[in-house]
């Protein structure tokens, strides 16, 4: 390491040592939050378990007209969705069924086949993150 390098590392030192509140974004004039989800678990109460590995996080915008159907698919990684409108209706391969409409956040399952189709009579977009590895499948199909 050179002399020029000391700061960079000094500063990260730093970083680690401050407690993660004063990074969090708090209220205060002109700022409101509203916390969506504090979870460990998915939707079906089962326990979220992060994947080890190099990290990769992707984030998708989807839109599905009134009927349409995902195909019967599984995740190897965590993930999740908000719902910007419209409903969707997610079934597991156990055939338990929720139906999530505008402002919900969707606890993916990982690795437990399921489906979601659009239950109402208008366009469902929702975005959803995954955060997988490089070396395993967001969405694996189910033939």
């Amino acid at each position: 390491m050179n002399l020029k390098q000391i700061p960079h590392l000094l500063l990260y030192v730093l970083c680690l040592l401050i407690p993660e509140t004063t990074w969090s974004i708090e209220p205060s004039t002109g700022i409101e939050i509203q916390n969506l989800i504090d979870t460990s678990k998915t939707w079906n109460g089962e326990q979220i378990i992060y994947p080890k590995g190099s990290p990769q996080i992707k984030s998708m915008l989807v839109k599905m007209e009134p009927g349409a159907k995902t195909q019967n698919h599984l995740h190897q990684v965590p993930s999740f969705g908000y719902i910007l409108e419209g409903e969707i209706t997610v079934v597991s391969e156990a055939q338990e069924e929720k139906k999530f409409i505008q402002g919900d956040v969707v606890i993916e399952l990982i690795n437990k086949n399921h489906y979601g189709y659009n239950s109402g009579s208008k366009p469902v977009r929702f975005i959803v993150f995954y955060m997988g590895t490089d070396d395993l499948n967001n969405v694996v199909i189910q033939k």
